[in-house]
């Protein structure tokens, strides 16, 4: 176990090395864009419930409702903003709506906060016609582009699997895309993310795209279980994708790369933001969580046990 965990490490040590030598000093802060628009509600007794929906363009739309949302409009006091409370939509993040009423006319408007200070407000209000709103049935005005200096919080939108909003794609050199997927064979609701994940302080992570019908998977993740046992400091994840038969997954984990975290990436996201171009597939992570390289397919694996072992 020794000789084969050493032998993987060498591989690794070499993949990461040649992967930091192609990586870019391209230091730039990233922007994410978000498009937002505000959704309103009326009832039939004249309360306006104010809420904000949120698109991306990779996980699709969700819809956030603030604390103090609801606005009895024929008591609301004229040509007075009022606003709802902040919802934070990422680190240090929030977005609040403000709303006042002008006779039989409301004015509404977005506004981000970003750490603190005002950013991207619509400085052009929306205006409506409360009086001929439509009752008990949402309306949404239209689109303004929202842009963060962070990636907002993925658990915004409710899946059981994807990449976090926002996360550009693999790039060497950059902290790998944070993703939120759930435990194989776990509950559905019971998510994980990569930095959940990496919370040890390990490193080296390594992450291992995976489908049990795959050749040489099942070589692959022996390996990588024997180095999780023997590295504390080398943490191995493995992501199930790809997969026809949900059941063969599982009965494939209980007999191969026991012991190691796995996770399922039900609809591909995360090994499309991966850029995985076929199974198995092994990213790595420093010690930042920043990719620095890939060994694709299992060739690599097999020729390295082959020149230790001395067998084909």
């Amino acid at each position: 176990m020794a000789i084969r965990t050493a032998g993987i490490l060498v591989l690794i040590a070499a993949a990461a090395t040649l992967a930091l030598f192609q990586s870019t000093a391209d230091a730039e802060a990233q922007e994410f864009r978000l498009d937002a628009r505000i959704a309103t509600w009326m009832s039939a007794d004249g309360v306006l419930e104010l809420c904000f929906d949120l698109r991306d363009p990779i996980a699709g739309e969700t819809r956030q409702c603030p604390d103090r949302r609801m606005l009895r409009v024929e008591r609301a006091p004229e040509n007075r903003w009022l606003r709802t409370n902040t919802a934070y939509i990422g680190p240090e993040t929030g977005v609040w709506i403000r709303v006042r009423r002008i006779g039989e006319r409301l004015e509404l408007g977005l506004a981000l906060t970003i750490e603190g200070r005002a950013r991207g407000i619509r400085r052009t209000s929306w205006v409506v016609d409360w009086a001929s709103l439509p009752t008990e049935r949402w309306q949404q005005t239209t689109t303004a582009p929202l842009r963060l200096s962070a990636a907002p919080h993925p658990e915004l939108w409710q899946s059981d699997a994807g990449i976090a909003v926002g996360a550009r794609r693999l790039e060497v050199g950059r902290a790998a895309p944070e993703f939120l997927l759930p435990t194989l064979g776990g509950e559905d609701d019971s998510l994980i993310s990569l930095s959940e994940a990496r919370g040890g302080g390990e490193s080296l992570t390594l992450i291992v795209f995976w489908s049990s019908w795959a050749p040489f998977v099942g070589e692959t993740l022996l390996v990588l279980g024997d180095l999780a046992a023997s590295e504390p400091d080398v943490l191995v994840i493995g992501i199930n994708v790809y997969e026809v038969d949900e059941t063969a997954r599982e009965a494939f984990s209980r007999n191969y790369g026991t012991g190691l975290l796995h996770l399922v990436d039900v609809d591909g996201s995360v090994a499309h933001h991966y850029r995985v171009d076929g199974v198995p597939e092994l990213f790595v992570l420093d010690s930042q969580g920043v990719y620095r390289g890939v060994i694709r397919g299992a060739a690599p694996l097999t020729e390295i046990l082959s020149a230790i072992y001395g067998v084909e």
